[in-house]
């Protein structure tokens, strides 16, 4: 039982990885067999890791079909950056009561990687993404509550997989970047309203960029109204 749960644990991290980098697609369809084979174990902890993905909402199981890569829609991208944007909101109005500067330097030297890697040709945006991702949930980790760090982490999956296939995201990522300079200054001038602006800025950014960079052929095209 031990073995198997860390053998599902370690494969679910390799999938996941594999999902979000776009090494599978939107729409794909998975074999269980397949996946044991590919990673060398049995069908036992490669479904564990499948289910769990499952509740993340990157795979879905279709009655009769299959296994398959979720499919997204626009709407569920935009209503997930909601969602996220009123995790953080929330998680800045608890952290700014009680973060220590030691706290507030490690986003410094959040921002100080993010720099390097800005004047780096190639631009490693999956190493870029990596560090935007600890800095953001940083925020909600100092608001103290383990509940809400749990909601906040189901929603950041399904926005990843939405950048699955983005063009420019050097140009994407540079331009957005300013923003978290903003929201450092305002927290460590304890400045929860220009947090929040800082925020929302970042939300309607990704948002803008979303629609413009939408991929079509991988997801289908823009309905909102759905």
């Amino acid at each position: 039982m031990i073995e198997t749960s860390a053998l599902a644990t370690q494969i679910y991290k390799v999938l996941r990885n594999e999902i979000i980098s776009g090494i599978f697609a939107p729409g794909d369809k998975l074999d269980i067999n397949e996946l044991a084979n590919k990673y060398g174990v049995s069908r036992s902890p490669v479904k564990e890791a499948v289910n769990q993905l499952v509740h993340e909402g990157l795979i879905e199981i279709l009655p009769r079909k299959g296994t398959y890569i979720t499919q997204l829609r626009f709407k569920d991208c935009i209503e997930a950056l909601d969602a996220r944007f009123m995790v953080e909101t929330w998680s800045a109005s608890q952290a700014i009561k009680h973060v220590s500067d030691k706290e507030i330097d490690i986003w410094k030297q959040i921002m100080e990687k993010m720099d390097a890697l800005l004047i780096v040709q190639p631009f490693s945006y999956e190493s870029y993404s990596k560090l935007d991702m600890e800095f953001h949930q940083l925020l909600v980790q100092w608001a103290r509550n383990k509940k809400v760090q749990h909601i906040y982490n189901s929603i950041n999956p399904l926005i990843s997989l939405a950048r699955v296939g983005y063009n420019e995201v050097f140009e994407n990522s540079l331009k957005r970047h300013k923003d978290h300079l903003n929201m450092f200054e305002a927290l460590k001038n304890q400045d929860l309203s220009s947090l929040v602006d800082a925020l929302q800025q970042h939300n309607h950014s990704l948002k803008e960029d979303l629609k413009l960079h939408w991929n079509e052929q991988l997801y289908g095209p823009i309905d909102e109204s759905i």
